[in-house]
Order: C-alpha cells, then structure tokens, then sequence
C-alpha cells in the first residue's frame, strides 16, 4: 500500500538517500503511481509514494521551517476551528495540507499543542517535522485506520505505510511476531498495535508520537479517547431514527464532491444499497459493480436494486477458475493483512483500474452496527472471541486456543471492555481494512461514510445507555428511502425489511401481535403436509445464499493442486507456526468433504507471504 517513509537518525549510515530511495520503490506497485522528491534535513530523511491523487500537490508542504507530509484526506476541516480562539480557516487555505500545518502552527505554542486534531474528521496519517525544535511527530486519525508501522532500528525511528520498506534499512533482519502469527491463525487477524514483525508497531488511533533529535526519545500523546463523547439522557425512538436519518445524509454528502466520478459496490445487504440511496443529486450518477458467484443472492438483489435506481448493472462472476490468481500478488502488495480468502474486493478493484470506471468509492463498513446485534455485554466477550470469531474452530491446539484467548481478553481489558471500541479498533482497524489497502493499491479512493465523526459520537453515546436500539437502523431505511428498500429483499432474510421492523408506537403493537397470530396460524397448517416442501426450499435457497462456495472452490482446480503442493513442499516454512501433520490432516480432510476453508485459508496465505519475504518469490499468480 503507497504512502509514506522516513527515518529520523541514522547518524552511522553512509547512504541515507540510497536506504531512502528504496523504501520508496518497495512501496511503488503502479506505473501511475507518483513519487514525491526525497528530503533530507539534519537527521531526518522523508518522502512519499501516493497512488489515488488524494493530496496531488508535491510533499512536504513547508512553512516556518515546519514539513509536512501528508498521506490520506479530511471531510470537516472547514468546521474545525484552526486557531485557539476558535476562528475558521480563511478562504486562503484550500488544501488539507494547508490546514493541517496552519493549524500546527497555531497551536505548537500553546499548553494543548495538538488540540485543532480532537474535532478533526478523515481518513489519513501524517509526518510533521519541525526543525525548530528539532522534532518529528507521527500523527494518526481518530481511528487510525490507514495504517503507519513505526520502530526503533539502530537508534533511529523509522515509520512505513508497509512493513516491507523495512528490508531496505542497513542490516535489517525481519523476524515474525510469534503472537501476530499466532492471532491470526485462530481469529484471522491480529489484536491491538502489533504488527507481523518483532518491535515493530502500528501508530495506535488518535495518537501524536513525538521524536526527539537531540536525545533520540519518544513520547506518546493521545489527543482523543471514546472517554471524550458526550452522554445524553435517552431520547424518543422518533427522535432517534430521525437523527440517524440526518447524520447517515449528511455523512454521505460530506464524502461526494461535484465532478467526481463514483463508485459504490453494490451487495444484497442493506448497507451499500443505504449509501446509493443517500448520494446527493449535486455530483454525477454513481456506477455500481457487484461481485459473487452466478445466480446468487447477492447478484440478484443487487440486480433489482440497480434497475429500481436506474442505474446500469455490472456484475463480475467469481467462480472456482478465477477467483484465486489476483489475489496472489496482492498478499505482498499490501502486507499479507487478511487471510486470501477474504480479499474479495480485489474482483472489483482490478475491474474498476483496467477501465478507470470510478476514481472514489463508498463502503458501507460499520451500517451493520446499527442493527446493535454486533454489540455484546462483556461478560459475553467469550462467547463472541470463541464462536463468532471463530477461535474454537481455528485454534490448532489447546495451547494456541488457551494463548489467544488469554491475550485477547487483556485486549479487550484495555479498551474498557466495551465491545464497541473492540468493533473498531479491532475488526475496522485490522480486517476491513483489507479493502482500503487493495482500493488504494489499485488508485481508488475509499471513503466510508458511516465513521463519521458525528455519526460515531451519536451511536456509541446510544449503545452506552443500554437502550434497546434494535430495528431502529431499518426504521431509518424506510422511512428515508422507502424506493429501495419497500420491497426489495435483503439477502441475510430473504425478504425486504418492511416485512421485519416493527413500527413505532401503537401501529407497531398491532404489527407485532398480528405476526405472532400469523406465525401460530402458519405453524399449524404447514406442520405436516408442507413439511417437505419448506425443507426443500430452503435448502435451495441456502444453496446460492452466499456470494462465494470457497469450501467447494478449494476443492477445485486450480486451487486444488495449487494448495497441495504449497502445503506439501519440503521447503515449507508454516511449520515453524502451525503442525505440518495438523495442517495435512486438516487439508485431507478438507478434500474428503469437511468444510475448513478458513483454517486452510490462514495457513496457506501464511505461507505464501513468508516465501515473498524470506525467499523472494513474488508469485504473479498461479503459474509462477
């Protein structure tokens, strides 16, 4: 994934624009890919690779001394005070990168010198080295998302938007973080701040790491904490769908710009159907692609949907011949982050470059939250780590069951045992965004609508209540945009969501108590005579409910053969990290007909990311 390097230090190395320059071509994946100038101050060596054209204006943007780098984009600059008395930014600053720095220079003197970044709202991370007082400071967004790896190597801090630039620094030897490995073979990805190497982290969320010159020493800042929301009394439920309503529009507006041409990938759930609903009249008809397997639930829906929103409907077939290849090169592209199986934003990314169909688009990550059912009390943290994310049925061993376990339970711990907190700074921060690395290695911009600062601060002030929130997301979808949810089915269901909410105040008891009639009523007719026909159906349906059948895929060609001869090579390294006979007998039983596509998923990416790392073999697909 492009983005930013540097190094402040080095002070023994004899050729720090050469080190430089390498980590610049290590994280350059694309012809159209442009690179910054390098730079070099006293000991501070910086420069960037950006791809989506973001930020086009040439890095670092200098002032007072004062560079900037500056690698992602901001929504609400133009409502955040940019001064300590609380005035707006003038009509002189037109850039993020001009807010960013004048806001900095406001501020740098006063006791709270990174008070302009709390109401701050985007997606990026920033380098600010100031050579006045000879200090550079790591900046992440509030929910540091977009990641930047930083470590201490031969007294010098080194940051990277991809850990791989790191093999370009002077007798740099990675070594794989054991418990990363270990996280991500039971849950699939792994937990708070690490990263695949040893001493090597992420920059946490709403964080400012300030390096010192003159004395090489580091010292953390968080300039927002979940702790700052405000609390409120419960509201109406009226209140509250109307509200979300609002924020969900308004939201989506702030990330739509005329001129701009959009992209939504479009599904059969609700959430990218929620977000093309909401596109503003005021930029230019968004384009729709949807990905999945022929006929299913997925592509059918999404179907409905464009037609009903006038709009022309692509569709790209995954199926056991090509669903496999393009997702090789992209495992050291964007730092092995998720297991290949789920990297299935690559279908579309690769359909949207060949014919630059869209520049920027909206993903509907965290809209599910809103239905609250992800949200769990803490005594059930368990449950959740075990069955939901699977740690039962990945876990190779007790041991490695019982050693994640334990070490997510800290983690949890550490966030307050909110499982909010855990929703985002765990699952967006080291699943989802997958699809922000392969969407920005592929030059598109990826927004997501629904973190939203406001949107953010609203919900979680909600779920820390304790209120019964459940179906009020749906009410909002029917109520703001009944053309496209009144009667096209949702594909978790099976049926539109009009058929499942209950309405608010005495029309909902109504509903309500004429389901349950009707549900007896349906129960006792259909419990003998129909029997068979409801198992059948719903056998069908479940059939072609998913939009991929890896289990069935992976045991397939090509990836069939693929798989085996990876797992059975003498040469393999996984057995460093999980039983050579375990995984075998896993992938036997695999082909004979149990369904393991997420234990053979994590160990065979492993795999084919360390033979990338340690022996330089950069598969391009299946045949090399």
């Amino acid at each position: 994934m492009p983005g930013l390097v540097g190094f402040a230090g080095g002070r023994e190395w004899s050729n720090c624009s050469g080190i430089l320059g390498t980590m610049q071509q290590a994280i350059t994946h694309r012809g159209f890919y442009v690179t910054d100038e390098l730079f070099g101050h006293n000991t501070v060596w910086a420069t960037r690779s950006q791809s989506s054209g973001q930020q086009p204006q040439p890095q670092p943007l200098q002032a007072n001394s004062c560079y900037l780098w500056f690698d992602g984009e901001l929504y609400n600059r133009q409502e955040c005070p940019i001064t300590p008395d609380g005035r707006l930014a003038g009509s002189e600053i037109v850039t993020d990168t001009q807010w960013l720095l004048t806001a900095y220079e406001y501020h740098c003197q006063t006791d709270r010198p990174w008070r302009f970044l709390h109401s701050l709202d985007g997606q990026f991370h920033a380098v600010l080295y100031d050579a006045r007082s000879r200090q550079v400071h790591l900046i992440s967004d509030r929910y540091g998302v977009l990641p930047l790896h930083w470590t201490i190597w031969q007294n010098t801090l080194v940051w990277v938007s991809e850990i791989k630039a790191l093999l370009a620094l002077p007798g740099y030897q990675p070594k794989l973080d054991r418990e990363t490995v270990e996280d991500f073979l039971g849950i699939r990805y792994p937990l708070g701040d690490r990263s695949w190497f040893e001493k090597v982290k992420r920059l946490p969320a709403a964080t400012v790491l300030t390096w010192n010159e003159d004395d090489a020493t580091l010292l953390s800042h968080r300039y927002w904490t979940w702790n700052d929301v405000t609390l409120y009394d419960i509201p109406d439920r009226r209140d509250i769908v109307a509200e979300l309503g609002r924020l969900f529009v308004t939201s989506v507006e702030r990330r739509c710009h005329p001129g701009e041409r959009l992209g939504i990938p479009l599904s059969g759930g609700l959430d990218s159907r929620a977000l093309l609903a909401a596109v503003p009249d005021t930029v230019n008809s968004p384009v729709t692609v949807t990905y999945g397997q022929a006929n299913c639930d997925d592509v059918l829906i999404a179907q409905q949907v464009a037609q009903k929103a006038q709009l022309q409907f692509n569709w790209l077939e995954m199926n056991a011949e090509n669903w496999l290849a393009p997702r090789i090169p992209l495992l050291w592209q964007m730092d092995a982050p998720a297991s290949i199986i789920h990297l299935q934003f690559s279908s579309i990314a690769s359909w949207i470059d060949e014919r630059r169909a869209f520049d920027v688009a909206l993903h509907g990550e965290w809209a599910d939250r809103f239905d609250v059912a992800q949200f769990f009390h803490k005594d059930h943290f368990d449950k959740f780590l075990c069955r939901q994310l699977n740690l039962d049925g990945l876990a190779r061993s007790q041991t490695h069951h019982q050693a994640v376990r334990d070490r997510a339970h800290a983690y949890f711990q550490s966030l307050d045992s909110s499982s909010y907190q855990l929703a985002m700074d765990s699952r967006c921060r080291s699943f989802i965004s997958k699809d922000w690395r392969i969407a920005i290695l592929e030059g598109i911009n990826l927004r997501i609508p629904c973190m939203d600062n406001q949107i953010q601060e609203f919900w979680y002030a909600l779920n820390y209540t304790g209120e019964n929130l459940h179906g009020l997301y749906h009410l909002m979808l029917l109520e703001r945009f009944p053309k496209l949810f009144k009667d096209i089915s949702w594909q978790k269901a099976g049926r539109p969501i009009s058929e499942l909410v209950v309405p608010l105040g005495w029309y909902g008891k109504l509903t309500t108590l004429r389901r349950e009639t009707w549900k007896k009523v349906a129960r006792k007719l259909n419990k003998n005579q129909n029997q068979n026909h409801i198992t059948a159906s719903k056998q069908s349906h479940k059939s072609l409910h998913e939009f991929a059948d890896y289990n069935a895929w992976l045991r397939q060609e090509p990836a069939k053969t693929y798989i085996t001869k990876l797992l059975h090579a003498p040469d393999a390294l996984y057995p460093e990290y999980c039983d050579r006979q375990i995984t075998l007998t896993d992938w036997e039983n695999h082909l004979n007909g149990q369904d393991l596509f997420d234990r053979i998923g994590t160990v065979f990416t492993l795999e084919l990311w360390m033979q990338q790392l340690f022996n330089s073999q950069y598969r391009n697909g299946i045949d090399n």
